[in-house]
């Protein structure tokens, strides 16, 4: 009888064991490398200080223990600085979805990367902490140096691209202005090179944004012109220099087309800004140009050089290098939650930790 008792003693107490184990959290800090240490890059939060909404994707390399578990919250670590970074609260709406696509195969519009497996998993409000000053390349992940969302629907991950996607909307009165949270950072620039040919009162008012030249991100190019006026952007290989007077125009300076292709000509506007500060520099156009994920797109070299029809002149033209694929298995994109579409890096993103059971 007495071994019967002790028997039976021991399967329970071995049955409460195996539940309270399986009730302990489990972790994993996505990218790993960055579980304890600090990573070379920060970027805000949304809701921090202002109306944003952040998509994070990430590739299913980095979630394999993840696989056939409930993920019940996400944090973000305080990036490591000298400085004590004052807290707040903000509104948080997350939704976590997955689908088959890779992360630098990432587009602009925020609803293409949603995967048919969308749950919300928290709406409310979230806490930034005061967190003190950081000394050195080692930030735990304690209270005072997360942001906790801690969701109240668990999501199941059962594989394949996982999409985070936060609308941040701040509390008046609550922001955390300067709250920046760590993120990794892959340097990875293309090359750009000034070809010259521009004339006029925006002859050297062209620009493109050198880590946006990798192979299945978006190429990022900007120009000034004429307020209101007509913006064209043209893009093909790069030769001349033909006098633009030679086509027919008559530009306010020596202004010279330097391209000895045309692939692209994109039209557009160039709208001033409504701060006064910056009247100045004319209107502005934006041109991003997704850059196709295929093996050729590695080393592609092309020019750009904008034309502003109200002054008959050209920008500089810009010679552009396309650098290779990621590897961080991550994107992140970010915009105003009304507006459909976001600025993508595959580049950069937040160092983020899961808990799991």
């Amino acid at each position: 009888m007495q071994k019967l008792l002790f028997t039976a003693s021991l399967i329970t107490a071995m049955a409460m064991a195996s539940s309270l184990a399986a009730q302990v959290p489990q972790h994993l800090v996505v990218p790993p490398a960055y579980a304890n240490t600090d990573a070379i890059s920060f970027n805000w939060l949304a809701g921090a200080s202002r109306d944003v909404r952040q998509q994070t994707l990430i590739g299913a390399n980095h979630l394999t223990a993840l696989h056939g578990t409930a993920i019940e919250a996400i944090e973000f670590r305080r990036t490591a600085e000298n400085e004590i970074f004052t807290g707040g609260t903000t509104n948080l709406t997350v939704t976590l979805s997955t689908s088959t696509s890779p992360t630098h195969d990432v587009s602009s519009s925020f609803a293409n990367n949603i995967g048919s497996t969308q749950v919300q998993v928290f709406s409310g409000a979230v806490t930034f902490p005061t967190s003190p000053a950081v000394v050195g390349q080692t930030v735990n992940w304690t209270a005072n140096n997360v942001v906790r969302i801690q969701f109240t629907t668990p999501f199941l991950y059962s594989g394949g691209r996982l999409c985070i996607d936060i609308t941040g909307t701040p509390i008046i009165g609550q922001n955390a202005d300067w709250w920046m949270a760590d993120a990794e950072f892959e340097d990875i620039p293309g090359t750009i090179s000034d070809l010259g040919g521009g004339c006029g009162t925006y002859a050297n008012s062209s620009f493109i944004a050198e880590y946006s030249l990798v192979v299945g991100g978006y190429a990022h190019m900007t120009a000034f012109g004429s307020p209101f006026g007509l913006a064209i952007a043209a893009i093909g290989q790069s030769g001349g220099p033909v006098p633009l007077s030679a086509l027919g125009f008559t530009p306010p300076g020596n202004c010279n087309l330097m391209l000895s292709s045309l692939m692209i000509l994109e039209p557009m506007l160039f709208i001033p800004d409504s701060n006064p500060i910056v009247a100045a520099s004319g209107g502005r156009a934006d041109l991003e140009l997704k850059i196709p994920n295929i093996p050729g797109a590695q080393g592609l070299t092309l020019a750009t050089q904008w034309f502003d029809w109200s002054e008959t002149a050209t920008t500089r033209a810009l010679q552009w290098t396309i650098a290779s694929t990621p590897t961080l298995d991550m994107a992140l994109i970010e915009g105003h939650p009304l507006e459909a579409k976001g600025n993508v890096t595959t580049h950069l993103a937040h160092v983020i930790r899961f808990e799991y059971q």
